[in-house]
């Protein structure tokens, strides 16, 4: 089974533990309530404002679990109880965050995870899909709403009071891009470094010399990018859109007529674009006007797929039918496998340097929040 990666980890520990508050259990119903009483709800932690107890922690840890499973992955836990602690310690921090945002933070919280629910539920089948996947780590979509807003005020905080402090540079951007080096291939270069000191002859030495190589040249892995293509697109279906159903033949020769009319239309001079918001029946229409980038590891239809990277950049398609329905398409931009010139990605290397960083410092800024807050932490242990 594939294991979640440190990053894919810290960002799931980071929209999970956030809704534990009131998240309900994964099997849905609660203790009995002899059970509570017998066995009460211990306090893990408490500070100004806010309280944490075992159940909320307990609820958060599952969740992480189910969601990873539901996804084909595993949790990785090289410790007992090491995943506990780190969800514990994620949700001392948004309780903290949460009182620390500002109205200018909530605000600008509100415009992420109102993208991000409607990026979410648009990449859903439909909405009874988006809403069985929530049910898999026992949220109903209000839930989700909220802990997602939540989350996305915790992040503002961090940006505001953490993120705002870092500089990369410019030749640290440059660094990256040439030769892969990062905060993580420099920390164990320094080990190598002190390991030399001493006898070069080693295991450690050897495998740590290894090590700052395999992390360069996956940093420099991570900057390739598929063969991509910017087209323009109208669909027309020729089966039910709910169904899948194929249409009857009378319906799927005046589509048929319909489509090359749209054909007509477009090899006249109109505005393909303008054309594809009268006719297209793709969903996204009305926001992309059937403009779309693919890359060839882009899940569609093999004949559309064959026949857009194919074509001639400016060359408008014949009518393209595949299994679902007719599609007209003229490839605006093509853009081939490989490292992107630094100037096209710069901006991603800066995030990536800036995410390192920042979870550099963010130890040593929780300790500071911890004082800040009060906060007492009853149990020397979270798990049990």
């Amino acid at each position: 089974m594939k294991g979640l990666s440190v990053l894919a980890l810290s960002l799931m520990i980071s929209s999970l533990a956030s809704w534990a508050a009131d998240a309900p259990s994964i099997s849905g119903s609660a203790p009995p309530k002899k059970e509570l009483e017998l066995f009460p709800d211990e306090i893990l932690a408490k500070g100004k404002g806010f309280e944490i107890r075992r159940t909320e922690l307990e609820n958060a840890v599952a969740a992480l679990r189910a969601t990873a499973a539901s996804q084909g992955q595993s949790v990785p836990e090289s410790r007992p109880g090491e995943i506990d602690q780190k969800v514990f310690e994620r949700l001392v921090l948004n309780r903290i965050c949460t009182q620390k945002a500002t109205a200018e933070d909530k605000a600008k919280a509100k415009e992420d995870a109102d993208k991000i629910m409607a990026d979410t539920r648009k990449r859903a089948p439909s909405e009874e899909s988006f809403k069985r996947q929530l049910l898999v780590v026992g949220l109903t979509p209000e839930q989700y709403g909220a802990r997602v807003l939540e989350q996305a005020v915790v992040e503002k905080v961090i940006d505001r009071e953490l993120r705002s402090t870092i500089k990369v540079t410019p030749e640290q951007i440059k660094e990256f891009y040439e030769t892969g080096v990062d905060a993580q291939v420099r920390d164990v270069q320094a080990t190598v470094d002190k390991l030399a000191q001493g006898s070069s002859q080693t295991a450690f030495y050897t495998d740590g010399k290894k090590r700052v190589e395999d992390l360069k040249a996956a940093n420099l892995a991570k900057l390739n990018r598929q063969e991509t293509i910017r087209a323009v697109h109208i669909l027309i279906f020729t089966v039910d859109k709910l169904t899948r159903e194929d249409l009857p033949e009378n319906d799927k020769k005046a589509r048929r007529a319909l489509m090359e009319k749209t054909l007509a239309r477009v090899k006249g001079g109109e505005d393909f674009s303008k054309v594809a918001r009268e006719v297209s029946e793709d969903p996204d229409v009305a926001q992309s006007g059937g403009e779309y980038t693919l890359g060839r590891e882009t899940n569609m239809a093999p004949e559309l797929k064959a026949a857009l990277f194919a074509l001639p950049v400016g060359q408008l398609s014949d009518i393209i039918e595949t299994k679902y329905g007719m599609h007209i398409a003229r490839v605006l931009e093509r853009n081939p496998a490989g490292k992107p010139p630094l100037e096209k990605i710069e901006k991603e290397i800066k995030e990536h340097l800036e995410n390192q960083e920042v979870l550099v410092r963010l130890p040593a800024y929780f300790d500071k929040l911890k004082k800040e807050f009060q906060v007492e932490i009853p149990s020397a242990s979270t798990a049990k």
